[in-house]
């Protein structure tokens, strides 16, 4: 990936994202922002980050859905 689609990729990150890589890559957060800044290459710190942002979405999806459900009662 370009640094470009990196820096559009971390900007879709939640916050505490970076820790949540460094955890489950065990890497550190200084290596997987290297990463996100095109400085180092590493796949597995992308594809964590799109699992990440995966869940996010469902979780922010489950709260509106949430949300919604109540209001309407």
């Amino acid at each position: 990936m370009d640094s470009k689609s990196l820096k559009a990729l971390r900007s879709k990150l939640p916050k505490g994202g970076i820790g949540l890589i460094a955890e489950r890559t065990q890497l550190s957060k200084a290596m997987v922002s290297s990463v996100f800044s095109g400085k180092r290459n590493n796949i597995k710190v992308v594809d964590v980050a799109f699992e990440i942002i995966e869940e996010a979405n469902k979780e922010k999806a489950k709260r509106e859905n949430r949300f919604k459900s109540i209001l309407s009662k």
